[in-house]
């Protein structure tokens, strides 16, 4: 789908149409679960959060001014949404390290057949950087788009990603060498 036709959903589900708003969520419900998924690695709270914050969308839509800003909006709205769930299950006292994740050993260990283990690369940056260099590319958004999820300048969001392909670049030629 072009932008010009993203952004035509965007102003009909403002207009109150709930099939461009169902339209929305269908385009954009996976990355979004991914991008849950890979702030906490708990696909039912992932799941939750995701859920909860289409809720959230649904009935603040109205409030976008620019249909451009949408796909920043909803992912800042997920990823407040995942922080405050992962908060109140810290209060319970859940212990999130015993959660099963979605990952799969098979393809960890291909990858570390390769040699390239980018992955752990990745999971060893910092938190901020991890997450700026996953929303850029992973999930397809511009600088601009970042800095609303973050709630960060555009400038930090370009160290950010700058200083995540530094490290990554180290450790990968550290592997070489």
């Amino acid at each position: 789908m072009n932008p010009a036709e993203h952004d035509l959903l965007v102003i009909d589900a403002q207009d109150g149409s709930r099939k461009a708003l169902d339209a929305l969520v269908r385009l954009h419900q996976r990355e979004l679960l991914r991008f849950a998924w890979s702030l906490c690695r708990d696909a039912a709270l992932a799941q939750d959060a995701v859920q909860d914050a289409w809720l959230k969308i649904a009935r603040g839509i109205r409030r976008i001014d620019d249909p451009r800003a949408f796909r920043g909006w909803i992912y800042h709205a997920v990823r407040w949404r995942v922080l405050d769930l992962l908060k109140r299950a810290e209060r319970r006292g859940l212990d999130l390290d015993q959660v099963p994740t979605l990952v799969d050993p098979k393809a960890e260990g291909e990858q570390r057949d390769r040699g390239l283990d980018l992955g752990s690369a990745i999971e060893a940056l910092p938190e901020a950087e991890r997450e700026s260099l996953r929303l850029f590319y992973l999930h397809g958004l511009s600088i601009s788009e970042i800095a609303v999820v973050q709630e960060i300048a555009p400038g930090t969001v370009k160290s950010r990603l700058h200083r995540a392909r530094n490290q990554l670049r180290e450790h990968l030629e550290g592997d070489d060498g």
